[in-house]
């Protein structure tokens, strides 16, 4: 179980933060993150104030990581590179105890080390990992920089010629609460006249057909932006949506029964069967893959690729 509830005993009355830096060895920021975050508990109560005083008992919500046993593909004394399986959760959903690539990251290299980008729990493929916080904060703005070049794979509904081209088009994503609010919109779509858009751009290359008898099409995908589910959006605005996608591209009832199913919000989910994500997405699995990380870091070149978990 990834969060769990701790006690710890106080001899001699502390303030909150004080408490946190001596007991979780955690710097002010961080004690102050675990306080907003809802995960300090006192008298029964979620604590809210860094500078309550503490005494007798106290409980902090903890993660504890639960391996599967996921070995990275390569590792320095830096960073790790990871492949992810789908439908793997690339981090905690809230406090609840799903398992995610988080475990595999804290229970190998400890509470310091974290991710320096994220994939959807859709998506299969590479993830980079930093082992401390010099090295995640340097390839944290490498991707911001965009010194990190990502390349996906991608098999799509259609049947497409041979050719390459570049899709600028803005993404917003929108507030939490309403219906299927978790899709991405794209500038262009109707009754999206109040969100704020942000540019996106995606260059996509063909590279051929995944069968004779089929009409999907295996594209090389590279985002220039990171915006939430930028690849998703582009290939369904395109009219070439992402086999097995669950929400772009999908009839909204079967959307909303995937999310019921799957979306993680309550201690057991109970996910959709492969049986039903081919009736409803064409797939048992979204058929998008990270397959390739290539960037410099420290004055070394680095170029990871790999197809492994994305069955085509």
């Amino acid at each position: 179980m990834p969060y769990i509830k701790e006690s710890f005993s106080i001899d001699t009355p502390l303030r909150a933060y004080e408490f946190l830096r001596q007991n979780l060895h955690l710097n002010m920021a961080e004690a102050q993150r675990y306080i907003n975050k809802g995960r300090v508990f006192y008298e029964g109560q979620v604590l809210t104030q860094k500078n309550k005083i503490l005494q007798n008992c106290v409980q902090v919500l903890m993660f504890k990581p639960d391996s599967l046993g996921l070995k990275p593909l390569f590792e320095n004394e830096d960073f790790a590179i990871f492949n992810k399986p789908s439908k793997m959760l690339i981090h905690p959903k809230g406090a609840f105890a799903h398992h995610s690539l988080m475990d595999e990251i804290r229970a190998l290299y400890g509470r310091e080390a974290s991710l320096a980008h994220r994939i959807d729990k859709e998506t299969s493929g590479l993830v980079l990992v930093g082992k401390h916080k010099n090295s995640i904060a340097k390839l944290g703005e490498m991707f911001i920089k965009g010194a990190i070049k990502k390349e996906y794979l991608a098999v799509v509904r259609g049947d497409l010629k041979a050719y390459s081209f570049v899709l600028s088009l803005p993404l917003a994503t929108q507030p939490k609460g309403g219906d299927l609010c978790v899709r991405s919109r794209y500038l262009g779509e109707p009754n999206t006249e109040s969100l704020k858009f942000k540019e996106a751009q995606t260059t996509f290359e063909t590279l051929g057909v995944v069968t004779r008898d089929s009409h999907y099409t295996l594209i090389k995908v590279l985002p220039k932006t990171g915006r939430t589910h930028q690849i998703r959006v582009h290939l369904y605005a395109l009219g070439i949506p992402i086999l097995g996608d669950p929400l772009y591209g999908a009839k909204d009832a079967h959307s909303r029964e995937y999310l019921d199913c799957e979306f993680i919000t309550q201690e057991s989910a109970h996910p959709l069967s492969d049986s039903k994500r081919i009736e409803y997405f064409g797939a048992s699995r979204l058929m998008l893959h990270a397959y390739k990380l290539e960037f410099c870091y420290c004055n070394k070149r680095y170029v990871f690729a790999s197809d492994e978990n994305f069955d085509i």
